[in-house]
């Protein structure tokens, strides 16, 4: 089955206060969370989902990308989570994808391991369930893969809210990953120094 992996990048990271997808958490961590997201990727077709080129973090996160890195510029991002899941679904409908995966980028423990227990799932009820990582502790979290025929669905999203309704409508296969990177997210200054 061919699967798009669609890393949404194109956030403003706001409540860190400097672009958290392009700066090394630590010196014992030189790379960055973008960087870790494509690496967990790695056998799939890549889009990667950027601000607007005139965003002030546009152009660090593109330096991270390598040349056959495939990227778009979500010149709406600044409307939520939504905009960047709407192209980078269209873009999955376009390329004729059977599957799409959803990745987050602030997601630093997030591996090809743990991705291709989910597309082995996927592919176990040939491209037809929403199959989703869930944490050891039971909280669902991401990647998260949806089949072809939902995506045109990704147009009714809207808002920061994600492709929830769209799992509440359709139900999901969970899959319990044997740790908390499902769910561990950088989204404060307190998490970048857990990291």
């Amino acid at each position: 089955m061919r699967l798009l992996a669609g890393i949404c990048a194109a956030g403003n990271s706001s409540r860190m206060g400097f672009d958290k997808l392009s700066t090394p958490p630590s010196l014992h961590a030189p790379d960055t969370l973008l960087r870790r997201a494509i690496t967990a990727a790695k056998g799939h077709d890549i889009l990667v989902a950027l601000p607007p080129d005139t965003h002030p973090y546009f152009a660090s996160r593109r330096a991270i990308l390598r040349p056959s890195d495939a990227f778009i510029c979500v010149e709406q991002a600044d409307e939520g989570l939504s905009a960047t899941l709407k192209s980078l679904a269209q873009a999955a409908i376009s390329g004729g994808y059977d599957g799409f995966i959803t990745m987050l980028a602030d997601l630093p423990f997030v591996t090809a391991a743990h991705l291709e227990t989910l597309v082995v799932l996927f592919e176990t009820f040939e491209g037809t369930q929403i199959v989703r990582a869930m944490s050891q502790s039971g909280r669902d979290g991401h990647p998260v893969i949806f089949p072809a025929s939902v995506l045109p669905e990704f147009e009714t999203l809207t808002g920061d809210h994600g492709a929830q309704d769209l799992i509440a409508k359709y139900g999901a296969k969970r899959v319990e990953m044997p740790s908390e990177a499902a769910t561990w997210d950088m989204d404060t200054v307190e998490d970048w120094r857990q990291m």
